[in-house]
């Protein structure tokens, strides 16, 4: 670890003695042949760029030799990706001409192994715009992520949620924020996803163990956070963001400034959130303790020169979650659901009381790529700590006293050689590894999960071919990680020290082809593995969020599963289809059940809860996703979609089904878009259902959940330069059981309507 760090110190200090080299050129419209002014033009590897100016020109200069990738992209336009090789040392031309789209069908995505648009990617990727929370009227990224067919959350309340993919949740789910995993003590679903919208452009979705670039744990898939780029060399400017939500008196607030030079690029970012309770049936009833404060920070400084760019990212964050204690909710002799904690008297409670979460994280993040001619070596390090703490009901304290704390510390290092292209081969070698420790303070008076150390070690490589009309791709993988905990005794609770390894070897192969002129055809084969993780192998002791004992088992075995893909895209000038199916066998499968069994609380001897033990199966889990879009080339002001999802999930032992699986959806919107109405400019209105179907395939003792049908709004303008939304989720306030929803055990529904009101400034300094 040492020696890497010491490596990215040498490599951003170099300095060459060739002269730098600008690359310039042109973009026009392909069809029209019209200079295109204010297209963006990035240099990837550089990590800068540019306009265009009245005339369609650009120049970016302080290049070096090498192999860069330049990505262009006006609105109403199909986005350019494009290789060059950049050898001479005074300037390079290179002219773009974009067609217009009447639909974004072909985005360009970075998940991938190599940057490029969808059609050159063997395996689907989803890309969700950061700016879909402005027009959905979302409080978290949880609540645009969780729209995209295959991918759901378990939720605690309307701001705890951890996302599912396929079925498959938990840390069988990896999150990658600023090029590497971001870890949260992601054993339990009561912890949310801990990432917020802070320096975030979009959001990447990869559904099952198809990429291997991220590290072992992506059984389930990744959700990859691609940071913002750089403004334009010679700009400083920046966003200012206000929103409100009615239904729990919540407001979120966040702003940006960005500025960049010809060799330094830098930026800031700041956001607050304050939310109360959350209400259904109108304001009848207050669903207690599910408030949130949360305080983010993200700064970030970054270098370019003809041997690459370095960018070194510091990121805080703190939140406070409530948690809704179980025992408070009870159904009464009328059969209607009654909270019994009478002692908060506001409507509207703002407060952090006793019982909750307190989350604290940090991160240093440095990305260095230094190119070598015709190759390029990319490096990123990160130090992570999360600081995990939990508050229990005191008489006479509002704080309560501290129940669990602990300190997660993690040392990250991702290295990836992108070899020189071989005869269409193009490759990429890397290893990827992590020191992590887990401390439990005195302060606590518990332990939930043992002190803990693990070591993980990773060796990849991964390769493409490009036909043109025919793309395969092969990847392999092997990890090892080394986990080993202390013992624990207090109470009635003991947790035993253990010792154990782990190893595997997961590979990949995909492939891309076209059936005919419009019609594409992805297959892949993946597979993938995960550890069990602490809590499955040590827990021994009482969850306050659902009041149950749970019991680990520490001679769990590696989960390991392999899943077949198929996707189908076909697209035409006026309408796209895209289908996906796949079917995924999971072996040691980990699931928790009830034992039908009273143990003493660990908290209080005198009390006897229900215990839960994690048990392994094989298991299979298959479905598929739709979408469908209507985009008239001769009607450009609106267009339609539907989407659809479901799957089903069961053991192999015994047949029955997996518990938490999400239930089949429907998603319909219908989007209307105008460059001016009267004297408004660029307005946007959306109407769409979300259908649920009962799920009554559920595991043992597990609840049905019956269907039910959301309608939703959103309507935007432009106000100078200003943009505002309003949103209505829930337009007719349906009460309704999420059958993803750990409260639906309590008869607690979801939230009732909920209208928000935003408000996006930019600022414009240079």
């Amino acid at each position: 670890m040492k020696l890497l760090f010491f490596f990215v110190i040498l490599v951003t200090t170099l300095q060459t003695s060739s002269a730098q080299i600008i690359l310039k050129g042109q973009i026009k419209d392909k069809n029209t042949q019209i200079n295109l002014q204010g297209a963006t033009i990035y240099v990837v590897e550089a990590n800068k760029g540019t306009s265009s100016d009245e005339s369609g020109n650009y120049s970016i200069s302080g290049l070096g030799k090498g192999s860069y990738k330049i990505q262009v992209s006006y609105l109403g336009y199909e986005t350019v990706i494009e290789e060059t090789q950049i050898s001479n040392t005074s300037e390079t031309i290179l002219n773009f001409e974009l067609i217009k789209k009447s639909f974004e069908i072909n985005e360009v995505v970075v998940s991938s192994p190599y940057i490029l648009s969808q059609e050159k990617n063997t395996f689907k990727i989803d890309l969700i715009d950061k700016n879909e929370m402005q027009k959905k009227g979302a409080f978290t990224v949880m609540d645009i992520i969780n729209k995209t067919p295959g991918v759901d959350a378990i939720t605690t309340g309307s701001i705890v949620s951890r996302p599912v993919i396929r079925g498959l949740s938990g840390n069988r789910v990896l999150t990658v924020v600023d090029g590497i995993r971001f870890e949260t003590q992601q054993w339990d679903d009561e912890h949310g996803i801990g990432v917020n919208e802070l320096g975030i452009d979009k959001i990447e979705i990869i559904k099952g163990p198809a990429s291997l670039l991220y590290g072992a744990e992506a059984m389930g898939g990744v959700i990859n956070f691609i940071k913002s780029k750089p403004v334009d060399v010679g700009t400083i400017r920046g966003n200012a963001l206000a929103a409100i939500y009615t239904n729990n008196l919540g407001a979120r607030v966040n702003a940006d400034i960005n500025g960049a030079n010809e060799n330094l690029n830098w930026g800031i970012n700041i956001s607050s959130k304050l939310l109360s309770d959350y209400f259904f049936n109108g304001y009848d009833f207050r669903v207690p303790n599910t408030r949130l404060l949360e305080n983010g920070f993200k700064t970030y400084a970054g270098i370019n020169k003809k041997w690459g760019s370095s960018t070194l990212t510091f990121t805080n964050n703190k939140a406070f979650y409530g948690i809704l204690d179980a025992k408070d909710i009870v159904i009464d002799e009328q059969g209607q659901i009654t909270n019994v904690d009478v002692g908060e008297k506001e409507k509207f409670p703002f407060e952090v009381e006793a019982p909750f979460h307190e989350v604290t994280d940090y991160r240093i993040n440095s990305k260095t790529t230094v190119l070598f001619g015709d190759s390029k070596l990319e490096t990123v390090l990160e130090y992570q700590n999360n600081k995990r703490a939990e508050n229990e009901e005191q008489t006479g304290s509002k704080k309560g006293y501290r129940y669990l704390d602990m300190n997660l510390q993690s040392y990250n290092y991702d290295v990836k050689w992108y070899l020189p292209t071989w005869k269409k081969f193009k490759t990429i070698v890397g290893s990827q590894g992590m020191h992590q420790t887990n401390k439990n303070t005195s302060k606590a008076a518990t332990q939930i999960i043992p002190d803990a150390t693990i070591n993980d070690l990773g060796f990849l490589a991964v390769t493409k071919l490009d036909l043109d009309k025919i793309i395969l791709s092969f990847g392999t993988r092997y990890d090892v990680r080394n986990l080993s905990t202390q013992y624990y005794s207090a109470n009635n609770s003991n947790i035993d020290a253990i010792s154990r390894s782990y190893n595997n070897l997961s590979s990949s192969i995909g492939s891309s082809f076209y059936l005919a002129k419009d019609l594409q055809l992805k297959v892949n084969y993946a597979s993938g593995y995960r550890a069990p993780n602490l809590n499955e192998l040590t827990s021994n002791g009482v969850k306050l969020e659902s009041q149950h004992y749970e019991i680990g088992n520490s001679n769990f075995k590696k989960e390991q599963n392999h899943q077949f893909d198929f996707n189908v895209n076909y697209s035409k000038k006026n309408f796209s289809v895209d289908a996906s199916v796949f079917w995924n066998t999971i072996n040691n499968f980990i699931y928790i059940a009830p034992t039908g069994n009273q143990v003493a609380s660990n908290i209080d001897p005198t009390i006897t809860l229900e215990a839960y033990q994690f048990y392994q199966s094989d298991a299979t889990i298959r479905g598929g996703e739709l979408s469908f879009n209507i985009h008239p080339s001769s009607i450009k002001w609106a267009h339609f979609e539907t989407k659809a999802s479901s799957l089903i999930g069961k053991r192999s032992d015994d047949d029955s089904y997996l518990p938490m699986m999400p239930t089949t959806k429907f998603t319909n919107t219908l989007y209307f878009s105008f460059d001016k109405v009267l004297n408004l400019k660029d307005v946007f209105i959306n109407l769409g259902t979300m259908t649920a179907l009962k799920q009554d395939k559920v595991a043992t003792n597990e609840m049905k959940t019956p269907s039910y049908t959301l309608v939703n709004f959103a309507i935007g303008t432009k106000i100078k330069k200003s943009e505002i939304t309003l949103t209505a989720n829930n337009l007719f306030d349906k009460k309704y059981l999420n059958n993803m929803s750990r409260l639906r055990s309590f008869g607690i529904y979801e939230p009732g309507m909920n209208i928000s009101l935003s408000v996006k400034v930019p600022i414009d300094i240079k």
